[in-house]
């Protein structure tokens, strides 16, 4: 005999526990004394709870179905009690299941997990003083705003945890399903909707006030309380359009990031292309980068503008990558007064390439455009001094040095630990900024670049695609996110 998998024995304990849970509700419910609703008005409210699960949609990580049904089963709980909402809550689920041709097993961990939720959700209602039929939802029956502050809080709460326990339930089910973490799953198709399924609590005490409207009638009349459904079928196809819009934000993030990968592998392309043509210089952005991130974290900058310092570091030689620098990189003497005026305008080059790519426009193009600026105005293109030049671009002077200083040129051999710390105190203040020289002194990295070449070589490979940092989407991955970041 087969043994059962994970999943089904996830099922099973579920169901256990609900079963559980309506004998314990059942004993409870003995001890209250409170009558059992009216037959026809458990089968009005199964209806429309039928009608709403039956017409269910598919969640936005496409691994769970998503219903307006727990609008029924709220009102439910707060007309008939917990106990008593569950005929309502099994009925209802379980052919809104069927009709929709699910599995056995799908339909007993649907019925099962709403079933404990509903339990769960009007244990906290009763505990915090919400009564069954409460007074202030029919005419003139109200008692007082501090009554009713008192049995609205008790509901939201209750549906809170209706939501929560609902939710954990599926997201473990899917997860165990899908091998995704749970966390993952409850963000996917739970998060987002949050706000709209506490906001729902609305039509839910809508439903109840025509309930109670409509109990005083004939019993063939209540029939009439179906044309509460046109009111939740509206409520549905709004749950539907934001579902839509957060399918559609979704995939607006899926191709902002593919445009920004896209746009690395093609930066990294022509940084590879670049140091190609030097192994004196192989692996020299992808140090400085990683030298510029070290500085930037010892500076005491935040993550996402030590981000930016690293990708500038990254692509401040990219200009090199016009023909005109090919022979000045090529060439194994030192540059004639000529070729030094020509190599000095790469940074100007490089910024202009940088500003052809959106992500880098702005802060990222200016730290290239003024990474050979010196602290005392003598740098170029523009001759800035002091802190009027980038701070970007200031620890990038001091990681394109070190790195100059620490690898093998056909004209010297790399320098020791002591030269380079000398020849950064030799020039504090007059090519670098001093508080940086501190900063950089006091960095463990860059401590083990200068002292291990090991370390250094560690630092020059790897991906090619995943060189640069990645900095935060324009787009974000919730739908209210999204809305608020758009302002």
């Amino acid at each position: 005999m087969k043994a059962p998998s994970v999943v089904q024995r996830y099922v099973t304990l579920v169901s256990i526990l609900a079963a559980a849970g309506i004998v314990l509700a059942w004993q409870l419910e003995t001890l209250s004394g409170f009558a059992p609703p009216d037959f026809s008005g458990v089968v009005v409210l199964v209806l429309a709870g039928l009608l709403l699960e039956a017409s269910s949609i598919r969640l936005r990580g496409g691994d769970a179905d998503g219903s307006i049904a727990f609008v029924v089963h709220i009102s439910a709980g707060v007309l008939f009690g917990g106990f008593w909402a569950i005929p309502v809550v099994v009925f209802s689920t379980a052919l809104g299941q069927i009709a929709k041709r699910n599995p056995p097993i799908k339909i007993v961990f649907n019925v099962s997990q709403h079933v404990l939720a509903m339990l769960g959700a009007f244990t906290v209602y009763a505990l915090l003083g919400g009564e069954v039929q409460p007074s202030y939802l029919t005419p003139g029956g109200a008692r007082g705003t501090e009554y009713i502050v008192v049995q609205l809080v008790a509901l939201l709460l209750a549906v809170l945890s209706y939501i929560t326990l609902n939710s954990i339930a599926v997201s473990f089910v899917v997860a165990l399903t899908t091998g995704r973490k749970p966390i993952h799953v409850w963000r996917t198709n739970t998060l987002w909707v949050l706000a709209y399924d506490l906001v729902a609590t609305v039509p839910a005490l809508i439903v109840c006030s025509l309930y109670l409207r409509f109990s005083t009638a004939n019993p063939l009349d209540r029939i009439w309380f179906l044309a509460v459904i046109a009111g939740l079928a509206f409520v549905r196809h709004i749950y539907v359009k934001l579902n839509l819009v957060q399918t559609l934000s979704d995939q607006r993030n899926k191709a902002y990031a593919q445009l920004e990968q896209n746009v690395r592998d093609v930066l990294a392309l022509m940084v590879k292309s670049i140091e190609a043509r030097d192994p004196y210089t192989s692996g020299h952005s992808r140090r400085v980068g990683a030298m510029a991130k070290a500085i930037a974290i010892a500076s005491g900058l935040p993550p996402e503008e030590i981000g930016k310092v690293e990708n500038a570091a990254l692509l401040h030689d990219i200009g090199k990558i016009h023909a005109e620098f090919a022979p000045l990189i090529a060439k194994d003497s030192r540059l004639s007064p000529d070729e030094w005026e020509v190599m000095k305008t790469h940074p100007v080059r490089s910024a202009e390439l940088v500003m052809l790519f959106a992500p880098f426009r702005g802060e990222v193009e200016e730290i290239v455009r003024f990474h050979h600026e010196r602290w005392d105005g003598k740098g170029y293109p523009n001759g800035l001094a002091g802190e009027d030049i980038p701070l970007g671009s200031r620890i990038i002077m001091i990681s394109d040095t070190i790195d100059a200083m620490t690898t093998d040129r056909p004209y010297r051999k790399a320098l020791g630990f002591d030269v380079v710390v000398a020849e950064l105190q030799k020039y504090k203040g007059i090519q670098f900024d001093p508080t940086l020289v501190d900063a950089t002194m006091s960095s463990m990295t860059i401590r083990r670049f200068v002292s291990e070449p090991e370390f250094r070589t560690e630092q020059s490979e790897g991906p090619a695609s995943k060189i640069f940092a990645k900095g935060p989407l324009r787009s974000q991955s919730s739908f209210w996110e999204g809305t608020k970041s758009s302002g």
